[in-house]
């Protein structure tokens, strides 16, 4: 393919106009080729992607990791995840309805990772309003670039019990700010006296039950951590509207569920590693 003249004019056009959300009439000037209608065009649809994004991005996240300023807010391994909601004016796939975030519109979530030095290490698109906690992992550990976070900050929408146990099994310490923490639920071994927390930590953990399934355990992590497989698969699959299915709750090992998931594909590589 023969190289495009100006075109770095062409590309900087089109990302001020989606960054300024002004559409490309603007930018567009006649007589000049690399702001033309039709190069703006073949730039967007050719160049202007997702992907080529993410893969810009990762050069971005290590200048900025640079800079001394950036370098004096912390050192890059603390990282808050938290969830946006947008309504979507136009008919997609995509989106789904909320009446208590989008009215009578439909919309999506834009899940997004910064880290205490100010970088965007990486986000992704969530259909509607889900649980932000099935997703949470997934973000974490298919960053643009940078560091693989060492502490994850997030709110309520992106805690549960199985997100606290898979983030600490993956080597990371997971510090959620709980609302509501009397209604929470914690969990403890031993039976000890915790004396205002002894109504939040009122689970106890059987640890007869996790030996039974530790291998299961550790397979599943190594494949989330190998990526594999997704969190957010494994999150679907031991989970029913939100509660553990008999898999995690009977004896019936875990490796059984995760061969028969509720949904097909689940693996972005095929099947689990032994």
């Amino acid at each position: 393919m023969s190289k495009l003249a100006d075109f770095h004019v062409s590309v900087a056009a089109c990302l001020t106009a989606q960054a300024l959300n002004i559409g490309y009439a603007p930018v567009v000037k006649a007589g000049t080729p690399a702001l033309e209608r039709g190069r703006l065009s073949h730039v967007v649809q050719n160049y202007l992607s997702a992907e080529t994004y993410t893969l810009a991005n990762g050069p971005l996240i290590d200048e900025q990791g640079k800079i001394g300023f950036a370098q004096a807010l912390g050192g890059g391994l603390v990282a808050a995840i938290d969830g946006m909601r947008f309504v979507v004016p136009v008919p997609s796939i995509y989106t789904r309805p909320s009446k208590k975030f989008f009215g009578r519109s439909r919309g999506i979530t834009w899940l997004n990772m910064i880290n205490d030095r100010g970088v965007d290490l990486g986000s992704k698109v969530v259909n509607g309003t889900v649980r932000d906690s099935l997703h949470m992992i997934d973000v974490a550990f298919r960053r643009d670039g940078g560091l693989r976070p060492e502490v994850l900050v997030t709110d309520t929408g992106s805690y549960s019990d199985v997100v606290f146990g898979l983030v600490h099994l993956l080597g990371m310490q997971y510090r959620p700010a709980l609302a509501d923490i009397p209604d929470q639920k914690g969990w403890r071994i031993q039976d000890a006296g915790y004396g205002s927390l002894s109504r939040f930590a009122r689970g106890k953990i059987d640890l007869e039950r996790i030996k039974r399934h530790w291998s299961d355990i550790l397979r599943v992590v190594v494949s989330i951590y190998t990526g594999e497989i997704r969190a957010y698969d494994v999150m679907r699959m031991i989970q029913r509207d939100g509660n553990p299915t008999p898999a995690r709750g009977g004896d019936r090992p875990l490796r059984a569920d995760l061969q028969d998931p509720p949904h097909p594909h689940p693996c972005r590589g095929g099947a689990l590693p032994a």
